[in-house]
């Protein structure tokens, strides 16, 4: 018999909002390192989030394809 965390509706969710909001962050600690003078809002770190999804779902998996995307 199966254990759930919370119910076998909520973990999903649950799982589904702790990853969201890990990546965020990193994204949010990621911006901060490359521009610490500038103030990363939640508009810098959505935009780019949704870059790298689209990246991901495109099967861009790594930052190599990005450049050679760019290059051609």
């Amino acid at each position: 018999m199966p254990v759930y965390l919370i119910s076998k509706a909520v973990d999903p969710l649950f799982a589904a909002a702790i990853g969201s909001s890990a990546a965020l962050i990193r994204i949010k600690r990621e911006e901060k390192e490359k521009h610490p003078e500038a103030e990363v809002g939640l508009g810098t770190v959505f935009g780019t989030g949704s870059e790298r999804l689209k990246r991901w779902w495109a099967g861009e998996f790594d930052g190599a394809a990005k450049t050679s995307a760019v290059a051609k």
